[in-house]
């Protein structure tokens, strides 16, 4: 059944992105997502090449300027970076469909608690009511677990309309500390998971306690001061989250540091911001010359001259 979410309609002639590139190892992708005739006439296909037994398939979705820059110093607001391209107005509404696409194929979707604490309306479901169509036409429930990652869950906004829109699934993945944290302030049902420590840990009955459990916040506590996203990752797969998302730029970077994020959907308004504006990773640590990862460019497509929209593979041999 259809949520009574919020949704939006989309022009598909102003959306539409053409494909400009397309790398052959695209051909030999197995992984079948959704499809609709929205999708159709706005991206195309989307598959991935492979599945893993110990974590879900990642993958995130950003819009960067051509230096790379992901808000601006006087307007933080990170949609900006798309929306103040006055070249290409709808390019922004593609960038914003895009992600929308990734959010569809989803099994989870991990936010951060900075967005919760700057949205205070912020749910991460499906804006189209074809792509959510399309979800549950594939088997998939309406909309994907949204998961709340944090250090110790004291940046948590406990009385946001996250915890209380029913229809949205929610998980939190903290550490050991985050626990009391959340024993004091969380006022809905919850269930808790942990502290696991180590993969060694995670047993059938505490994966069939949490899908019986499913109807209440699920709460994933990992590591002791800081999560074990290695762990946490492993117990949302052996939950059933196959493909994630992940909308939190300071965790997909640390994701990229521990070789555990597959796919960069990296989308490029042709607009130049410059000085110390906020850069993808620039709160983490940074890559030296003797180890850092590549990429393989998977497609390009292009809403006009002002407008890209990339797909990275990751490489990390």
């Amino acid at each position: 059944m259809a949520t009574s979410l919020f949704k939006m309609p989309f022009d598909i002639d102003k959306t539409r992105v053409h494909q400009i590139y397309r790398s052959e190892t695209l051909n030999q992708a197995q992984v079948e997502t959704i499809t609709c005739d929205e999708m159709k006439e706005i991206y195309g296909e989307l598959k991935f090449d492979k599945l893993y037994e110990d974590r879900p398939y990642t993958y995130t979705s950003l819009v960067t300027s051509i230096d790379g820059r992901i808000a601006f110093t006087d307007a933080p607001q990170g949609p900006l970076i798309a929306k103040l391209n006055q070249y290409d107005g709808d390019g922004a509404g593609a960038d914003w469909w895009i992600l929308n696409m990734l959010r569809a194929v989803s099994d989870g979707d991990i936010i951060g608690a900075g967005t919760m604490n700057a949205e205070s309306d912020y749910t991460a479901h499906v804006f189209s009511r074809q792509l959510e169509d399309a979800r549950m036409a594939a088997g998939m429930q309406p909309v994907p677990w949204n998961i709340i990652s944090s250090l110790d869950a004291t940046d948590i906004p406990f009385d946001h309309l996250l915890f209380k829109t029913k229809e949205v699934p929610v998980m939190i993945s903290t550490s050991a500390a985050g626990i009391p944290v959340i024993q004091e302030k969380m006022k809905e049902d919850y269930y808790l998971t942990g502290p696991v420590h180590d993969i060694s840990e995670v047993t059938g009955e505490m994966i069939e306690a949490m899908k019986a459990n499913r109807d209440k916040i699920l709460v994933i506590a990992t590591g002791d001061k800081a999560p074990d996203s290695k762990v946490a990752l492993y117990i949302m797969k052996k939950f059933g989250l196959d493909k994630v998302l992940v909308e939190t730029p300071s965790y997909m970077h640390y994701l990229v540091s521990q070789k555990m994020m597959d796919e960069l959907f990296f989308n490029y308004s042709c607009i130049y911001v410059g000085g110390q504006a906020l850069t993808i990773g620039k709160f983490g640590q940074e890559f030296g010359s003797k180890d850092h990862p590549h990429t393989r460019m998977l497609s390009i497509h292009s809403h006009s001259d002002h407008f890209f929209y990339f797909r990275h593979k990751l490489i990390y041999d």
